[in-house]
């Protein structure tokens, strides 16, 4: 029985390596905390670091939490904790708090660029002080920061769910189709879904952190559909464009099927296929 168990856990543990967390747009994970030894109160801004959770907050620590942080593995009890999610444009409002990487290029604070820097490299905590350039792209953060609404987290738990969980979830046979279950939405919010098998782009964006260097791709990535499925990859060749800056480009994408509207973002020189399980939902 010992040796059963055993086996089992090395399997587990196995699995665990093969198949990560998914990590978001900012390469972010779902059980990632940002930690600072203060709180934003009486700051125009904070320095805050990517960690792990290692023991919950009880009452016996007077509410503070273990967390390894990941860039130097020290291990530190802090009660100024946070977790988050990419914020939605509608949520970056005059005095919300947020948190972005600290990098800034041009003037203005961009996301990270790959794993690397997104998780070992400091982040920073403010709140929003000015929204009137939010139509350019970026808005003004305590500090007197500019920053690309792209690159801002809001407190909140992130809905993350891998491909390689689902698979793992027992399938019941189905008999007999069921009828399709239908919603009712407002008008001006629901897109029907491409006869092209259920799928159809909302919108597509390539280019850089500032609008003037981003093309729109929506309408050239639906003529690609095929059987509800699309492989997409982020360069000017395969999207039939041509572009000048020399920053690195992402390809943003938001998509419809049956199921709802899912976003994802691919970066320079990448693929992605479309759809996948684990592309982040923002519409049912």
């Amino acid at each position: 029985m010992i040796k059963r168990i055993l086996i089992i856990i090395s399997v587990l543990a196995f699995s665990a390596v093969l198949f990560p967390q998914d990590l978001d747009a900012h390469y972010l994970q779902g059980d990632d905390y940002f930690i600072s030894d203060t709180d934003l109160e009486g700051h125009s801004w904070i320095t805050v670091k990517v960690a792990k959770m290692m023991e919950a907050p009880t009452a016996n620590t007077n509410g503070e939490a273990k967390f390894l942080i990941v860039k130097d593995g020290k291990e530190v009890w802090t009660k100024y904790f946070w977790q988050t999610r990419i914020a939605r444009p509608d949520e970056i409002k005059l005095g919300t708090v947020v948190i972005m990487y600290d990098y800034s290029t041009g003037g203005i604070y961009v996301p990270p660029k790959k794993r690397e820097d997104a998780r070992v490299h400091n982040w920073f905590m403010a709140k929003v002080t000015d929204v009137s350039t939010a139509y350019k792209g970026y808005v003004l953060v305590s500090g007197g920061y500019n920053v690309g609404i792209e690159s801002i987290r809001v407190i909140g738990s992130q809905e993350i769910k891998t491909t390689e969980v689902a698979r793992e979830v027992p399938v019941t046979p189905v008999v007999a189709p069921e009828p399709v279950k239908q919603t009712i939405q407002p008008e001006d919010s629901y897109v029907a879904p491409s006869s092209k098998g259920g799928l159809r782009i909302v919108k597509a964006t390539y280019g850089g952190y500032m609008p003037e260097n981003t093309v729109d791709v929506t309408d050239y990535l639906n003529t690609l559909i095929r059987d509800g499925k699309l492989t997409v990859k982020a360069n000017d060749q395969f999207l039939k464009v041509r572009t000048s800056s020399s920053e690195e480009r992402t390809l943003k994408i938001q998509y419809q099927t049956v199921d709802g509207i899912f976003e994802t973002a691919v970066i320079q020189g990448m693929q992605a296929n479309i759809p996948n399980a684990s592309h982040r939902k923002v519409k049912p």
